[in-house]
């Protein structure tokens, strides 16, 4: 699978972090006026990656991906995440997701410092500058 990304969403927050390539636009404020299905259509196509952070200390973190198309979504837990200036790609066992990508200076960098966040040690992360 291969995607054309517009635009980067990177939060990391108390609860976990998230990454999402998209080849839309947030929609923000107009959204309030769209309804269900006028949002869905226009998502289009996209990777988001996500970590839990765990409520308790003997708890596990949950590490998670889902795309716009439904096999491509579920626990991530043996993989491998390349990132360079132009590409982000996601290997899995059964495929791989290819985002094309054209980052801000900023968004490489914030990238480069939020994946290993998001992995933490639990799947091969290559950074290739």
């Amino acid at each position: 699978m291969k995607i054309n990304c517009i635009e980067i969403s990177i939060n990391d927050e108390e609860l976990g972090c998230q990454v999402t390539f998209s080849e839309n636009k947030s929609l923000g404020e107009a959204a309030t006026e769209m309804s269900v299905q006028e949002i869905i259509d226009s998502t289009g196509e996209y990777l988001l990656i996500q970590r839990s952070y765990p409520d308790y200390e003997d708890e596990n973190d949950y590490i998670y991906f889902e795309t716009h198309n439904e096999e491509y979504v579920g626990e991530l837990k043996d993989y491998e995440m390349v990132l360079s200036k132009k590409r982000f790609e996601l290997r899995l066992r059964n495929g791989k997701i290819e985002v094309l990508i054209n980052p801000t200076d900023k968004e490489y960098s914030v990238l480069k410092k939020i994946l290993p966040i998001l992995t933490n040690k639990t799947g091969k992360l290559i950074i290739n500058d």
